[in-house]
């Protein structure tokens, strides 16, 4: 006698699928507000950190700078605000107090505005030095975007499990 062959098939837990909704709907949520306070802030820390790199931009407005005679907008994209709102789904660990998971959140927030600032000004230097504003800016906020994805994977709180079904 043989024993029955065994299926693998590759289903979504609930609990992911839940997840990313909740994540889109963060999303969603996150660009119902302007963030000028945040977009400031990126704004200013991102100009000193510049200088201190040796590159001077100028800036016109609380989110708005020249460069080489071209205007750049601090846009909510540039704050990574979208990606800290779609992450706390993704972040938020059940098996954890509330209190644990709003430390880390602060953490995370503290953290992703260093990273993004840091993110930022690299992507100026390298444009100042010549690179392409797509190679510049573009691959470097990609790379960045991948970065927290892999810190979130990490983190361990998705569940890509894969169920064992038995056929008679």
């Amino acid at each position: 006698m043989t024993a029955a062959p065994v299926e693998r098939s590759r289903l979504v837990p609930p609990s992911l699928i839940l997840r990313f909704s909740l994540t889109a709907l963060a999303v969603l949520i996150c660009y119902q507000f302007q963030w000028l306070w945040l977009r400031a802030l990126t704004c200013d820390w991102n100009l000193r950190l510049d200088a201190l790199l040796g590159v001077h931009l100028h800036k016109t407005a609380f989110d708005t700078v020249t460069y080489r005679g071209a205007i750049y907008r601090y846009e909510i994209a540039c704050t990574m605000a979208d990606a800290f709102c779609g992450a706390l789904p993704l972040i938020w660990n059940l098996r954890h107090s509330v209190a644990r998971n709003l430390a880390l959140i602060v953490a995370f927030a503290s953290t992703l505005f260093v990273f993004n600032v840091v993110r930022l000004s690299f992507s100026d230097v390298l444009f100042a030095w010549g690179l392409s504003w797509n190679w510049a800016h573009n691959v470097i906020s990609g790379v960045s975007y991948f970065l927290l994805w892999e810190w979130i994977l990490s983190l361990g709180t998705l569940r890509f499990a894969s169920k064992a079904v038995q056929l008679s």
